[in-house]
């Protein structure tokens, strides 16, 4: 069967988000789960001059490798406050090889591995209010269709 690159989205919203305290609860969690390697969390602190004030913009990203049978690759992960854009807390972007029939099949099987690996154990550590698991697929469909509302 032949191998494709599948490539998946993650947005989590939790109860009571606290930037150190979830940050390293989840960093925790990742490092736990057997098929993630290198498992890294980094600070990152930018401060910008907006009307003559310093904004201080915090938060922390977690990066890795991913070691299964069809090929590893990586995940990148974003844990900040949530804003009124973007409503999230957890933004993970996960790469990794799947091997099936076709790329649809593939990706709905990439799916449900994040879910069941990595989902599913971040449940058990935090409160999850929502979770969005989607794809570059999805994310098309959805923009094509704002084009053709306009």
């Amino acid at each position: 069967m032949p191998i494709f690159r599948t490539d998946l989205y993650v947005k989590i919203t939790v109860d009571d988000y606290n930037l150190m305290k979830s940050s390293e609860a989840l960093f925790q969690c990742l490092q736990n789960i057997s098929e993630l390697r290198n498992v890294q969390m980094t600070k990152v602190r930018i401060d910008r001059e907006k009307q003559g004030k310093i904004k201080i913009e915090e938060w922390y990203e977690i990066t890795g490798s991913i070691n299964v049978p069809e090929g590893g690759r990586s995940f990148w992960v974003i844990s900040k406050e949530s804003s009124e854009n973007e409503t999230y807390n957890f933004f993970m972007r996960i790469d990794r090889n799947t091997e099936d029939k076709d790329y649809e099949t593939a990706q709905r099987k990439a799916s449900d591995w994040v879910i069941h690996e990595i989902i599913e154990p971040l449940e058990s550590g935090l409160s999850i209010r929502e979770k969005i698991v989607s794809s570059p697929i999805k994310l098309s469909k959805i923009v094509k269709a704002m084009g053709e509302s306009k």
